[in-house]
């Protein structure tokens, strides 16, 4: 069988856009596969935010815990899918206050199925006043 001339004009950018297609793929896999752990560390870094907070009142204020969700809406965070749990009261110097945020990520990966990943980022410390 011989080669015809032009076979490879033919063939080649067909080849050129399944490679693009499957690069492009895999690159919304990764992206969709690291999103959870970038959430995870806004979370973690706010609960770590507040904690200051808490150390220096003793405990979460009503204001405070406002402001923290205020903060995690405006970072993305469905308000129905995370819980606050915090000490609400005033505590003594060197009593132990904590404060756990969790949240009910839902990961879409293209061509599977939806899959929900619980968050929960749990900070102990205790009052400085």
């Amino acid at each position: 069988m011989k080669n015809k001339k032009g076979s490879a004009i033919l063939t080649t950018p067909i080849i050129i856009a399944i490679g693009i297609m499957f690069v492009a793929g895999l690159i919304v896999l990764a992206v969709e596969i690291i999103t959870p752990y970038i959430w995870y560390e806004k979370l973690s870094s706010t609960c770590i935010k507040y904690v200051f907070i808490m150390e220096d009142y003793g405990y979460l204020t009503k204001q405070e815990a406002n402001k923290l969700k205020a903060e995690l809406i405006g970072y993305g965070f469905d308000k129905n899918k995370f819980k606050i749990k915090y000490t609400s009261s005033r505590v003594s110097y060197g009593n132990p206050i904590f404060l756990a945020i969790s949240y009910d990520y839902l990961i879409k990966i293209p061509l599977l199925e939806s899959k929900i990943i619980p968050m929960e980022i749990t900070r102990n410390s205790v009052s400085k006043r």
